[in-house]
């Protein structure tokens, strides 16, 4: 099939395109430069500038492309993952052979609701926990409204690659593992029996390539994730402890410690406190511990019925990559940066 892919430079975008080895991949790319790869052709564009001149040759489109910023401001937000994919959805009816649109989101699109979290289009939340949540809810409702043949790929927790722990652009998860390194998140918000989904690279892009494949569409909404295969908190933290001592002196002595497990007024109370200090470093804590760490005082567990059957490998050992390619790489630049 020809399948039309936007963000192919972002953390994703290679991974789904080699999952799909026996599709011809369209590219979407600003200026030209992306990876290289057999299958893939790059055409230049955007999401304001989409290529008119491959729309008769598109089966399958897959809209990977997306502003991801927790702290970003809602509006700035909307520009790339609402009104861009409502302008891409108006390109896709313009395409004579279209077969599916599979719109990737998140499962944090949830906000703040607890419990089992279905493999369905979701009722507005009572809130959101950052903006970027609220965007991307509202670009689900575009794609449900807009008559084409869909498919909603919701991600859960996108840790790393699987075979070497590479990760393209940190994210939210990766500084909070930063923080905690350095001993400064003294504690969390939460319970230790709060599931943490985080899946590899690979297992994400195995979940898309399987919604192009999947034929017919088995539902319009599947989860990218571990549902109940995922960790706890506390088995999370005992294992990331297990890695930072055997890098780190102050771990290894006793002098860094894991972060005690604290309610919502407890860990409130530290923000503000944290943030009287004045200090840069401590703010900068603050706004990352803050657009993802609430996020487990809401426990969850998404459902994953239609990918259960997909190998997701080892929670343990993809972080252990993770950990080992974030402090030889992104984390010197990212230290530099807050000292």
């Amino acid at each position: 099939m020809n399948i039309l892919l936007t963000g192919f430079t972002g953390n994703l975008g290679p991974s789904i395109a080699a999952a799909l080895a026996d599709h011809r991949v369209f590219a979407l790319v600003r200026n030209g430069a992306a990876p290289a790869m057999p299958n893939v052709t790059t055409v230049t564009g955007d999401l304001d500038h989409l290529p008119e001149g491959v729309c008769g040759d598109v089966e399958v489109i897959i809209h990977a492309a997306a502003n991801t910023g927790f702290t970003t401001p809602l509006e700035e937000l909307r520009v790339v993952n609402v009104t861009g994919t409502e302008k891409l959805l108006a390109y896709a009816r313009r395409c004579p052979r279209l077969r599916r649109f599979v719109h990737l989101s998140t499962c944090c699109a949830c906000g703040t609701a607890s419990g089992t979290i279905p493999e369905a289009p979701l009722r507005r939340p009572d809130s959101f926990i950052n903006p970027y949540e609220q965007s991307k809810w509202e670009a689900e409702q575009a794609v449900q409204a807009s008559g084409l043949p869909y498919q909603i790929v919701r991600l859960s927790i996108v840790a790393g690659s699987e075979l070497d722990g590479h990760v393209r652009r940190p994210g939210a998860l990766h500084h909070a593992l930063l923080w905690l390194y350095r001993g400064l998140i003294p504690m969390m918000p939460g319970t230790a029996e709060a599931p943490v989904d985080v899946i590899s690279l690979e297992f994400a892009a195995a979940c898309v390539a399987e919604a192009v494949n999947r034929t017919p569409v088995s539902a319009p909404v599947v989860h990218a994730a571990l549902g109940a295969r995922a960790p706890h908190l506390g088995e999370l933290l005992q294992h990331c402890a297990g890695l930072f001592r055997q890098e780190h002196r102050g771990w290894q002595g006793g002098g860094i410690t894991l972060p005690d497990i604290v309610d919502a007024q407890t860990f409130a109370l530290f923000e503000q406190s944290a943030r009287q200090t004045g200090d840069l470093l401590f703010q900068r804590v603050c706004e990352d511990a803050q657009s993802f760490l609430p996020g487990l005082l809401h426990p969850r567990v998404y459902a994953a019925e239609h990918n259960a059957h997909l190998p997701a490998g080892d929670w343990r050992q993809l972080l252990t990559r993770v950990f080992t390619h974030l402090k030889t790489t992104h984390w010197q630049a990212l230290r530099a940066s807050t000292t």
